[in-house]
Protein backbone atom coordinates (compact mmCIF):
# COMPACT_ATOMS: atom_id res chain seq x y z
CA UNK A 1 0.00 0.00 0.00
CA UNK A 2 2.67 2.52 0.50
CA UNK A 3 4.20 1.85 -2.69
CA UNK A 4 0.71 2.58 -4.40
CA UNK A 5 0.40 5.95 -2.17
CA UNK A 6 3.68 6.91 -3.77
CA UNK A 7 2.56 6.56 -7.46
CA UNK A 8 -0.62 8.36 -6.94
CA UNK A 9 1.02 11.25 -5.04
CA UNK A 10 3.78 11.58 -7.70
CA UNK A 11 0.83 11.25 -10.22
CA UNK A 12 -1.09 14.14 -8.58
CA UNK A 13 1.81 16.10 -8.65
CA UNK A 14 2.66 16.44 -11.66
CA UNK A 15 -1.07 16.88 -13.00
CA UNK A 16 -1.41 19.72 -10.77
CA UNK A 17 1.98 21.15 -12.27
CA UNK A 18 0.38 20.61 -15.78
CA UNK A 19 -2.95 21.96 -14.45
CA UNK A 20 -1.28 25.11 -13.24
CA UNK A 21 1.23 25.61 -15.87
CA UNK A 22 -2.15 25.92 -18.38
CA UNK A 23 -3.47 28.18 -16.59
CA UNK A 24 -0.74 30.71 -16.32
CA UNK A 25 0.32 29.97 -20.33
CA UNK A 26 -3.28 29.05 -21.82
CA UNK A 27 -0.91 26.68 -24.08
CA UNK A 28 -3.63 25.22 -25.71
CA UNK A 29 -1.31 22.13 -27.45
CA UNK A 30 -0.52 20.90 -23.84
CA UNK A 31 -4.00 20.48 -23.03
CA UNK A 32 -4.38 17.04 -23.99
CA UNK A 33 -1.60 15.63 -22.55
CA UNK A 34 -3.01 17.47 -19.18
CA UNK A 35 -6.19 15.30 -19.93
CA UNK A 36 -3.75 12.53 -19.69
CA UNK A 37 -2.38 13.67 -16.75
CA UNK A 38 -5.88 13.55 -14.90
CA UNK A 39 -6.83 10.01 -16.73
CA UNK A 40 -3.85 8.72 -14.70
CA UNK A 41 -5.69 9.94 -11.35
CA UNK A 42 -9.17 8.60 -12.23
CA UNK A 43 -7.94 5.65 -13.10
CA UNK A 44 -5.28 5.00 -10.91
CA UNK A 45 -7.61 6.05 -7.67
CA UNK A 46 -10.89 4.39 -9.42
CA UNK A 47 -9.10 0.92 -10.14
CA UNK A 48 -8.63 0.71 -6.40
CA UNK A 49 -12.05 -0.55 -5.83
CA UNK A 50 -10.48 -4.35 -6.78
CA UNK A 51 -9.41 -4.48 -3.20
CA UNK A 52 -12.40 -3.31 -1.70
CA UNK A 53 -13.99 -6.20 -3.63
CA UNK A 54 -11.62 -9.05 -1.89
CA UNK A 55 -14.00 -8.28 1.37
CA UNK A 56 -17.61 -9.71 1.91
CA UNK A 57 -20.17 -7.35 2.20
CA UNK A 58 -24.15 -7.78 2.64
CA UNK A 59 -24.93 -5.29 0.32
CA UNK A 60 -26.36 -6.27 -3.55
CA UNK A 61 -24.96 -3.87 -5.58
CA UNK A 62 -21.49 -5.02 -4.03
CA UNK A 63 -22.43 -8.71 -4.75
CA UNK A 64 -23.85 -8.10 -8.46
CA UNK A 65 -20.27 -6.04 -8.79
CA UNK A 66 -18.31 -9.06 -7.60
CA UNK A 67 -20.30 -11.27 -9.40
CA UNK A 68 -19.84 -9.74 -12.84
CA UNK A 69 -17.24 -9.10 -15.59
CA UNK A 70 -16.35 -6.13 -13.56
CA UNK A 71 -15.11 -7.88 -10.86
CA UNK A 72 -11.61 -7.25 -11.96
CA UNK A 73 -10.16 -3.89 -12.86
CA UNK A 74 -8.40 -5.37 -15.93
CA UNK A 75 -10.85 -3.91 -18.35
CA UNK A 76 -10.38 -0.34 -16.72
CA UNK A 77 -6.86 -0.60 -17.11
CA UNK A 78 -7.23 -2.08 -20.73
CA UNK A 79 -9.31 1.19 -21.59
CA UNK A 80 -7.02 3.48 -20.42
CA UNK A 81 -4.06 2.48 -22.63
CA UNK A 82 -5.84 3.06 -25.49
CA UNK A 83 -7.20 6.29 -24.27
CA UNK A 84 -3.59 7.17 -23.57
CA UNK A 85 -2.14 6.30 -26.75
CA UNK A 86 -4.97 8.40 -28.47
CA UNK A 87 -4.26 11.27 -26.15
CA UNK A 88 -0.45 10.86 -26.80
CA UNK A 89 -1.39 10.83 -30.67
CA UNK A 90 -3.04 14.34 -30.33
CA UNK A 91 -0.83 15.66 -27.91
CA UNK A 92 2.52 14.92 -30.81
CA UNK A 93 -0.06 15.79 -33.74
CA UNK A 94 -0.34 19.18 -32.01
CA UNK A 95 3.18 20.34 -31.39
CA UNK A 96 5.07 18.51 -34.55
CA UNK A 97 4.50 20.67 -37.83
CA UNK A 98 5.74 17.78 -40.39
CA UNK A 99 2.62 17.15 -42.64
CA UNK A 100 4.43 13.26 -43.35
CA UNK A 101 4.89 13.09 -39.57
CA UNK A 102 1.21 14.00 -38.40
CA UNK A 103 0.03 11.02 -41.41
CA UNK A 104 2.23 8.62 -39.53
CA UNK A 105 1.27 9.48 -35.93
CA UNK A 106 -3.11 9.32 -37.11
CA UNK A 107 -1.97 5.61 -38.99
CA UNK A 108 -0.38 4.65 -35.61
CA UNK A 109 -3.11 5.36 -33.67
CA UNK A 110 -5.67 4.02 -35.66
CA UNK A 111 -3.65 0.81 -36.39
CA UNK A 112 -3.38 0.65 -32.28
CA UNK A 113 -7.65 1.18 -32.02
CA UNK A 114 -8.62 -1.16 -35.00
CA UNK A 115 -6.22 -3.89 -32.66
CA UNK A 116 -7.45 -2.72 -29.38
CA UNK A 117 -11.15 -2.88 -30.36
CA UNK A 118 -10.58 -5.67 -31.84
CA UNK A 119 -9.66 -7.61 -29.17
CA UNK A 120 -12.88 -5.80 -26.54
CA UNK A 121 -15.44 -7.07 -29.74
CA UNK A 122 -14.20 -10.74 -30.62
CA UNK A 123 -12.13 -11.40 -27.20
CA UNK A 124 -14.14 -12.88 -24.09
CA UNK A 125 -10.54 -12.15 -21.97
CA UNK A 126 -11.34 -8.25 -22.11
CA UNK A 127 -12.07 -7.83 -18.80
CA UNK A 128 -9.77 -10.23 -17.16
CA UNK A 129 -6.44 -10.49 -19.16
CA UNK A 130 -4.30 -7.51 -20.77
CA UNK A 131 -4.27 -6.79 -24.28
CA UNK A 132 -1.80 -8.96 -26.01
CA UNK A 133 1.21 -7.77 -26.65
CA UNK A 134 0.23 -4.58 -25.76
CA UNK A 135 3.11 -3.39 -24.12
CA UNK A 136 4.90 -3.55 -26.23
CA UNK A 137 3.23 -2.02 -29.08
CA UNK A 138 2.40 1.01 -26.47
CA UNK A 139 6.42 0.92 -26.08
CA UNK A 140 7.06 1.31 -30.03
CA UNK A 141 4.33 3.70 -30.53
CA UNK A 142 5.27 6.18 -28.27
CA UNK A 143 9.04 5.82 -29.26
CA UNK A 144 7.85 6.47 -32.81
CA UNK A 145 5.63 9.22 -31.56
CA UNK A 146 8.94 11.06 -29.86
CA UNK A 147 11.34 10.25 -32.26
CA UNK A 148 9.41 12.06 -34.97
CA UNK A 149 9.17 15.01 -32.36
CA UNK A 150 13.51 15.45 -31.59
CA UNK A 151 13.89 15.10 -35.40
CA UNK A 152 12.52 17.94 -35.99
CA UNK A 153 13.32 20.02 -33.57
CA UNK A 154 16.75 18.93 -34.62
CA UNK A 155 16.03 19.80 -38.41
CA UNK A 156 14.13 23.37 -37.11
CA UNK A 157 14.97 26.70 -35.37
CA UNK A 158 13.14 25.06 -32.37
CA UNK A 159 16.27 23.22 -30.98
CA UNK A 160 17.55 26.97 -30.37
CA UNK A 161 15.13 27.26 -27.54
CA UNK A 162 14.16 23.57 -26.59
CA UNK A 163 14.40 23.82 -23.08
CA UNK A 164 12.39 26.35 -22.41
CA UNK A 165 9.12 24.20 -23.42
CA UNK A 166 7.59 21.15 -21.65
CA UNK A 167 7.40 19.31 -24.64
CA UNK A 168 11.14 18.18 -24.12
CA UNK A 169 11.24 17.29 -20.73
CA UNK A 170 7.83 15.14 -21.33
CA UNK A 171 9.15 13.81 -24.64
CA UNK A 172 12.50 12.82 -22.35
CA UNK A 173 10.59 11.48 -19.55
CA UNK A 174 8.50 9.04 -21.68
CA UNK A 175 11.30 7.58 -24.16
CA UNK A 176 13.83 6.60 -21.17
CA UNK A 177 10.68 5.28 -19.22
CA UNK A 178 9.44 3.15 -21.71
CA UNK A 179 12.37 2.11 -22.87
CA UNK A 180 13.70 1.24 -19.09
CA UNK A 181 10.35 -0.31 -18.13
CA UNK A 182 10.10 -2.83 -21.10
CA UNK A 183 12.59 -5.63 -19.96
CA UNK A 184 10.56 -5.48 -16.86
CA UNK A 185 8.05 -6.79 -18.08
CA UNK A 186 9.75 -8.87 -20.32
CA UNK A 187 10.93 -10.82 -17.22
CA UNK A 188 7.77 -10.07 -15.37
CA UNK A 189 6.17 -13.32 -17.17
CA UNK A 190 8.78 -15.47 -16.75
CA UNK A 191 9.70 -15.48 -12.92
CA UNK A 192 6.15 -14.35 -11.86
CA UNK A 193 6.01 -14.47 -8.12
CA UNK A 194 8.18 -17.65 -7.65
CA UNK A 195 11.39 -15.13 -7.24
CA UNK A 196 10.78 -12.91 -3.73
CA UNK A 197 14.51 -11.27 -4.62
CA UNK A 198 13.11 -10.25 -7.89
CA UNK A 199 9.85 -9.09 -7.03
CA UNK A 200 11.85 -6.92 -4.09
CA UNK A 201 13.92 -5.43 -7.18
CA UNK A 202 10.82 -4.91 -9.50
CA UNK A 203 9.20 -2.84 -6.65
CA UNK A 204 12.11 -0.27 -5.98
CA UNK A 205 12.43 -0.13 -9.53
CA UNK A 206 9.25 0.46 -10.58
CA UNK A 207 8.95 3.33 -8.22
CA UNK A 208 12.36 4.67 -9.14
CA UNK A 209 11.53 4.46 -12.86
CA UNK A 210 7.92 6.44 -11.84
CA UNK A 211 9.73 8.64 -9.72
CA UNK A 212 12.05 9.67 -12.34
CA UNK A 213 9.11 9.95 -15.11
CA UNK A 214 6.76 12.39 -13.26
CA UNK A 215 9.72 14.43 -11.67
CA UNK A 216 10.33 14.93 -15.39
CA UNK A 217 7.07 16.16 -16.08
CA UNK A 218 6.61 17.88 -12.75
CA UNK A 219 10.00 19.96 -13.14
CA UNK A 220 9.41 20.67 -16.95
CA UNK A 221 6.03 22.35 -16.43
CA UNK A 222 7.48 24.42 -13.75
CA UNK A 223 10.74 25.53 -14.95
CA UNK A 224 9.28 26.20 -18.30
CA UNK A 225 6.53 28.63 -17.32
CA UNK A 226 9.09 30.94 -16.79
CA UNK A 227 9.55 31.36 -20.70
CA UNK A 228 5.71 31.12 -21.09
CA UNK A 229 3.89 33.22 -19.49
CA UNK A 230 0.67 34.28 -21.12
Amino acid sequence: MFEMFIHHILELIAALAGSYYYLRTKDLKLRPFIWYLWVIVFVETFGMYGYILQNNYDNDIFIWIKNSVFCQNRWLYNVFHVLAIILFGIYYGRIIKNKLSKKIIKILVLIYFIFSGGYALFSDDFFVKSIPYNHFLETFITFLLVMLYFNEILNSERILYFYKVPSFYISTGLLIWYLGITPIYIFDSYINQINQNFIEFRSIYLITANLFLYSCYTFGFLYTIQFNKK
